[in-house]
């Protein structure tokens, strides 16, 4: 790029794939490429997602000089991108170099991953160019690029400001949204720069604004999607183990060979035309998803046919979550999936001890699926667009059927407006944080309440109580709506400390509270009740779970 950056090499996700694609005969074992030619080996069909064509974006044209020009510059938290502090810095050295030039310092009208016409229509207005600052958040850096994105379409010329620990998020997403929206990236946090460092970064910006376009940022047209093969590689069950971990597309467990006659097999799962969109812009690199492309990663997550109707009803809930924040996120979200109806049995899934525990192949082969699809259909690559700076154990498989059956309740695909007989899966996600088990008898919903109030925002929660503590509940007086509200009420934290965190926003109820005054935690809906799990003691399990999406698991059979 012609401005300036704190170069460090990373090597973007499309051109790594592009690179596999090239050296694939190359690098596939050395073997016959037909399927039982010999004993032991196996060919093997290729379980990524569809690559887009993708529309090139060129960048507007830079002005020559920004004297008497208006410059927004967008922070895209309220608070605690670390750029608070600098952006001011920017500023001044702008009014001090350019005579006549104005600057606005703005927040976004909503959050970092929704659009926001009204902010892009006041620029348009009103701005001849734009800094938009992201946050130490890959998924916030990701929107920074995709929003910039837009605002050069709509012709006005911008840079990102951004942290080199997030470059390799920077140049995916340049790529997906086929712009080479120019950036600075600087050491984070941004307090640890020198004075010098700072007047570089300064100058980088400035002259993101104002150097000439480079032929290659005046693109037009496409970037065409690359050649995929059907047929993957051929070699022995080691070499194909060895092939798809060294190649990214596992889970870092042995996977079965997805052979041409194991997928059709499993195939036979759902009458859906194998060629039929389920997703089309999976997240995060946004490829797209056929049936049979989904057969290949239940093949390899060790699936039975009968299973795939389900694994369907998982990317159909994946895909209407917001799920390029969500898996390239510096935290740690994770998808709790919760199965009602007699598909439960059908399947001979566990609702009873050990309920979140190995042991279960339909629970185990089910809820690890979605990690590989995540990867291969999703192209997520770790380190790369997904940056959970810690990770998250409930990532691997987190499928479990509610116990219907020893519920004194209604089911919670019920209370999601579905009928009993109905078979559904709900697709909760958050999961870095949980309380429990709350054994002992002793242990109250009030425990949990308090336990509760210090999950992180955005907040939510799902109680996953045994049946005897459920019975327990429901000797007391207690429905599931009144456990949930009993909750609602009594997870309470000091305002002063909520007004610590971004997400959270004064309401004309609260504004003029002191900081002192206990406020609720969560709001009305957002606790959910399931019951599942053994009967060896009243146990409750508190998960940082929200946005429950439900949808039905018959429609893909």
């Amino acid at each position: 790029m012609p401005c300036k950056t704190h170069k460090i090499f990373v090597k973007s996700l499309y051109t790594f794939i592009v690179f596999v694609l090239l050296i694939l005969p190359a690098s596939a074992p050395t073997a016959q490429t037909v399927e039982g030619n010999r004993e032991g080996v196996y060919s093997v069909l290729d379980p990524r997602g569809i690559w887009p064509r993708i529309e090139r974006i060129p960048l507007s044209p830079r002005p020559s000089s920004l004297d008497g020009k208006r410059i927004y510059m967008i922070n895209s938290w309220g608070s605690g991108t670390g750029f608070e502090d600098l952006l001011p810095k920017i500023a001044e050295v702008l009014r001090e170099r350019h005579p006549g030039i104005a600057v606005t310092i703005k927040g976004r009208n909503t959050g970092y991953s929704s659009d926001d016409p009204e902010l892009w229509q006041e620029m348009q207005a009103n701005a001849d160019a734009f800094i938009y600052a992201g946050a130490p958040s890959s998924s916030t850096t990701s929107y920074a690029f995709k929003w910039s994105a837009k605002l050069e379409k709509l012709g006005l010329p911008g840079a990102v400001l951004m942290f080199d620990t997030l470059l390799s998020v920077a140049e995916t997403t340049r790529k997906r949204e086929g712009a080479e929206v120019r950036y600075v990236a600087i050491p984070f946090p941004a307090e640890t720069m020198s004075r010098s460092q700072e007047n570089r970064a300064i100058d980088d910006i400035l002259a993101c604004l104002t150097l000439p376009l480079e032929t290659h940022e005046q693109r037009i047209g496409y970037i065409e999607a690359p050649e995929t093969p059907r047929i993957m590689t051929s070699g022995s069950l080691d070499e194909i183990q060895e092939y798809f971990y060294s190649q990214g597309m596992s889970d870092g467990l042995p996977i079965i060979p997805p052979t041409e006659a194991r997928v059709a097999a499993m195939l036979r799962g759902t009458s859906l035309d194998p060629n039929t969109v389920v997703v089309k812009a999976m997240m995060p690199e946004g490829l797209g998803v056929t049936v049979e492309k989904v057969a290949v990663n239940a093949v390899m997550a060790g699936c039975e046919p009968r299973h795939l109707p389900v694994l369907l009803a998982t990317l159909e809930a994946y895909d209407k979550h917001n799920l390029n924040s969500l898996v390239r996120s510096t935290n740690a979200f994770s998808f709790m999936q919760v199965v009602n109806g007699p598909v439960r049995r059908e399947l001979e899934m566990n609702a009873g001890t050990s309920v979140l525990g190995p042991g279960n192949h339909a629970n185990a082969a089910m809820g690890r699926a979605l990690h590989l699809f995540i990867k291969n259909l999703g192209g997520g690559v770790t380190g790369i667009n997904m940056m959970a700076v810690v990770g998250n154990i409930s990532t691997w498989p987190f499928m479990f059927p509610e116990f219907e059956e020893q519920s004194p309740w209604q089911s919670l695909s019920m209370s999601q407006g579905y009928k009993r007989e109905d078979n559904t899966l709900t697709m909760f996600t958050g999961g870095w944080a949980h309380a429990g088990n709350y054994g002992h008898v002793r242990f109250t919903l009030d425990h949990v309440a308090a336990d509760i109030a210090e999950f992180e925002f955005p907040v939510g929660a799902v109680i996953i109580l045994s049946p005897k503590r459920a019975e327990i509940l429901k000797a007391q007086g207690f429905t599931k709506q009144a456990i949930a509200d009993y909750l609602v009420e009594h997870a309470t934290k000091p305002l002063g400390e909520l007004r610590t965190s971004h997400y959270f926003r004064d309401t004309p109820d609260t504004v003029s509270k002191p900081d002192n005054e206990a406020h609720r935690v969560f709001s009305p809906g957002s606790i959910h009740i399931v019951v599942a799990g053994g009967n060896a003691s009243p146990m409750m399990q508190a998960w940082h779970m929200y946005r429950p999406i439900t949808v039905s698991i018959d429609k893909w059979r």
